[in-house]
């Protein structure tokens, strides 16, 4: 079916012909890229101030050479993979700026690009997951043997894996995934594709505040809301775990399931 879509956008345009887009609808268009613009420069930059954050999970300073080489290792990976995904992302925000979208041609390649650059996104924190896995085990040097090592091993895999379903549901859809679905309609409204009702959704919080900052300071209103939930979501999700690990711990020594000396000592080995 989507191929019969393509192929239909292909076929209503050759490219050479004169702008077939009415200026109210590239305006209509271009509202959508513009947020889409805006939000690329926020996580930008917000990836420059956190970027430190997530190398210093990384025991590079390990007495143990063999831990220190695979941490080196983990980091050369990590940084590879960053710097690829965001060659491709200044590649889409560069496809962004250019202004022509006034043929089908132009809406074609624009519409097969934010699918794409989509998957790509996705694809770029699901990459995460083998990292993460890899550091859950240089955290307890590799030892399953030592007591309560498996716990902090699976502990530490279970938040990565929090934080990247989270990031994957909700951070993609209100940074991309709304515009994208917006544009992608639009397209196939103009060519006459048949397009199921957008279906009426209650306005979330997040939605509520960034319209209210955006009335109050315009596309800085939209930076600063994003960064405001950025950061309140990144210490409440620590926080709920903290709380959830408390609550397991007291219980479990309570109906001795757990020794906090030991369970002390194997967190001090990992220091």
């Amino acid at each position: 079916m989507e191929l019969e879509n393509f192929k239909e956008l292909w076929n209503k345009d050759t490219g050479h012909g004169s702008p077939e887009i009415s200026l109210e609808k590239q305006k209509e268009i271009h509202s959508p890229l513009e947020m889409l613009k805006v939000n690329m420069q926020t996580e930008f930059w917000l990836m420059i101030i956190t970027l430190p954050l997530l190398l210093t999970g990384v025991p590079l300073a390990s007495a143990d050479s063999n831990i220190k080489t695979i941490s080196i290792f983990v980091t050369i990976l990590t940084v590879a993979v960053i710097i690829y995904f965001y060659s491709r992302f200044l590649k889409l925000y560069k496809l962004l700026g250019k202004n022509s979208i006034n043929t089908n041609y132009d809406l074609f390649n624009l519409r097969t690009q934010l699918l794409i650059s989509k998957e790509i996104y996705i694809s770029y924190y699901i990459a995460y997951i083998p990292l993460g896995f890899l550091l859950s085990l240089i955290k307890i040097n590799f030892h399953f043997d030592r007591e309560y090592n498996l716990a902090i091993f699976g502990i530490s895999l279970l938040i990565t894996l929090l934080l990247i379903a989270f990031i994957i549901k909700y951070w993609i859809y209100y940074m991309y995934g709304r515009y994208i679905d917006d544009v992608v309609r639009l397209v196939d409204e103009l060519n006459g594709i048949e397009v199921s009702p957008k279906p009426e959704k209650k306005m979330t919080w997040f939605e509520r505040s960034q319209r209210f900052f955006m009335n109050k300071m315009g596309i800085k209103g939209n930076i600063l809301n994003t960064v405001i939930w950025f950061v309140s979501m990144y210490f409440l999700i620590i926080l709920l775990l903290t709380i959830i690990l408390l609550i397991v711990i007291i219980v479990g020594a309570k109906f001795d399931f757990l020794d906090i000396g030991s369970l002390q000592r194997a967190l001090n080995k990992l220091n």
